[in-house]
Order: structure tokens, then C-alpha cells, then sequence
């Protein structure tokens, strides 16, 4: 008995999301992440920068853009300069420093071609607490924030690149202009 009131209610959810649903059918709207899923969006990366940061930073890039769906056949060009920094965030009683912040930046230029589309930068930060009388657990605790700041600095890039594929206007062919001699030539 409890089986067909759970299955009734299943229904009447999925009834109501159906309907709350309707009014965005007509309405122009597009997700962001819409497309063909079977195959991404093509990209050829240029990515630069020092040390391990730009080496993780290129790896959690080609996963998030291997997610993307393909919104055109276009193969888009995405140069990447990747910089990572720290910083000291909280001082104890006797100055020395208790909670540390890592900022990563990526400056990207987003490429058709030679056609330029977007240019921009984007940040992710992240903290770690220093323990100075254990020392392998300092080191473990800003590797682990390190990881954090590329992983959502990648994240961060690839909605912003596919937001701005999405929003770049179509390349249009321009007609050349005819003559009234070639008009009046037609048959």
C-alpha cells in the first residue's frame, strides 16, 4: 500500500516540474551547457606558465573542456597564461603567520582563427592554516590548497569561455559588391 502512495507521489512531482517547466519551452531559452554531448568542443590550448601550477592547471583544463558540449564545429584557439601566488592572510600573538592564502590568476585570450572573440582574466583563491611545529603537515595543508585553487580556476575558465562562445556574435560572409554592368550581364 505504501508502494502506491510513493509511486503517486513520484508522479505527481514529475507532473508538477513538467509544468513548471512549460513556460521556458517558448521563451527562447538556451542552457549554457546545451549541445551535442557525444562529442566536445574543439580546442587547441596554449597554455604557459611555471612549475607544477602550469603543468596541473593544463591537465584540469583539458578534463573541464572535455566536459563542454559542442556547441559548433569551430576549432577555438585559448591561450592561457597561469600564475600562482601566496600570501599571508592571519598573524598570531608573537607575529608570526597562522592562516595563509593562495591566489591563482589565468589571463586568457580566446581565439577563431585569427578572428579575435574574448580576452579576460579570471582568479580562485584559497586558504591553509601553517602550523609551524609540524612542518610536513604545513607542506601537505598547501599542497592540498594549491590543488583547490587550480581545480577551481579551471572550472571557473572553462564556464567563462563557454559563456563567451555562446555570446560571440556569428561570422558573416560579406558579399561582394556587384557592378549594374555584371547585373545587367545575368541571364
Amino acid at each position: 500500500m505504501e508502494l502506491i502512495g510513493m509511486i503517486n507521489m513520484s508522479f505527481k512531482k514529475l507532473a508538477l516540474l513538467s509544468f513548471l517547466t512549460l513556460p521556458l519551452a517558448g521563451c527562447g531559452f538556451q542552457p549554457l551547457l546545451s549541445g551535442q554531448h557525444d562529442t566536445p568542443q574543439r580546442f587547441n590550448l596554449k597554455v604557459s606558465g611555471t612549475g607544477y601550477s602550469a603543468y596541473k592547471f593544463r591537465r584540469e583544463l583539458e578534463k573541464q573542456l572535455a566536459l563542454t558540449p559542442r556547441v559548433n564545429t569551430k576549432a577555438y584557439v585559448l591561450k592561457v597564461v597561469v600564475s600562482e601566488g601566496y600570501a599571508p592572510l592571519a598573524y598570531g600573538t608573537d607575529a608570526t603567520v597562522s592562516r595563509s592564502q593562495i591566489q591563482a590568476l589565468a589571463s586568457y585570450i580566446l581565439q577563431d582563427g585569427d578572428q579575435f572573440i574574448a580576452k579576460g582574466t579570471v582568479t580562485a583563491h584559497s586558504t591553509y592554516i601553517l602550523n609551524y611545529t609540524e612542518e610536513f603537515s604545513t607542506r601537505s595543508a598547501q599542497a592540498a590548497a594549491s590543488e583547490r585553487t587550480l581545480v577551481s580556476l579551471t572550472e571557473e575558465l572553462a564556464r567563462e569561455i563557454m559563456l563567451k562562445i555562446r555570446s560571440a556574435p556569428e561570422k558573416k560572409v560579406k558579399e561582394r559588391p556587384v557592378s549594374e554592368e555584371e547585373k545587367n550581364n545575368q541571364w
